[in-house]
């Protein structure tokens, strides 16, 4: 995607996504947005349900039940806070309405999970990153994108990709498209969210509805065509999109109010 370096599995896995995208029979953008946010998820099996188990289950795999070992250790720390999709832990001190200025994903494989969260959660404590958030249930947990942190610079982002780097060697990564590769083939990865009053509440959810919009723009084209409109469409906007990052001049015009 515009550079001669060896592609990184996130870069692979974005141009498979927007590809597969761009073949989609349907001039919808909801739909193509959807599909593009969605991608990279694992199907669900009777594998996985018997490893995991139904409702709120698979949490325990992680420890995460009310508790549970890590559960117990992180509350500690942070208030957790349960919703339909997440759980989420937030430090005590961490003021809710100041925007956090990056996000980290950690995406191992679900088989990865009950070795590497507990390490994951360790190091987001004696690290006191602010805040983060766990999928919750078996599709909770199938998405890349399952494990975010979020920071308020990226030097404090760095340390814990660093530290990450160190104690999951070898972890198995699912990887999270259109992020920004931070390390170990795809187990890391960074974006940076849209202001508060834009009507994208996410660095993805805005990526995708964006890509959507340029291959829909291009219809009936398909194919390279309708790829290479949309790399160029989020181009014009500052995204990078060899490395798919973007900086906060990239959502100027985005406000809602």
């Amino acid at each position: 995607m515009g550079n001669n370096r060896t592609p990184t599995k996130i870069s692979q896995l974005s141009s498979r996504a927007l590809s597969l995208a761009a073949a989609l029979p349907t001039t919808e953008t909801a739909k193509i947005a959807r599909w593009l946010y969605q991608y990279g998820s694992l199907p669900r099996g009777p594998t996985i349900d018997l490893d995991f188990g139904p409702g709120d289950d698979p949490m325990a795999v992680l420890g995460l039940t009310p508790g549970g070992k890590a559960r117990r250790k992180l509350e500690a720390t942070y208030e957790a806070t349960t919703y339909p999709s997440w759980i989420s832990f937030s430090l005590t001190l961490t003021p809710t309405l100041i925007q956090a200025a990056c996000k980290l994903y950690v995406s191992p494989r679900p088989e990865a999970l009950a070795t590497s969260f507990p390490v994951i959660a360790e190091t987001f404590v004696e690290m006191k990153v602010r805040s983060f958030k766990v999928g919750r249930g078996i599709e909770g947990l199938l998405r890349p994108d399952k494990i975010i942190a979020y920071f308020d610079n990226r030097s404090d982002l760095d340390a814990v990709v660093n530290t990450l780097c160190e104690k999951l060697d070898g972890c198995p990564a699912q990887g999270v498209p259109f992020t920004a590769e931070a390390g170990l083939d795809g187990l890391l990865s960074w974006g940076i969210d849209p202001p508060l009053n834009t009507e994208a509440l996410s660095w993805r959810s805005w990526i995708t509805k964006r890509l959507a919009h340029e291959i829909v723009k291009v219809r009936p084209s398909t194919g390279n065509l309708a790829v290479a409109a949309a790399l160029s469409g989020v181009t014009a906007l500052g995204v990078n999109t060899a490395q798919w990052t973007a900086d906060k001049c990239t959502f100027s015009g985005e406000a809602t109010s």
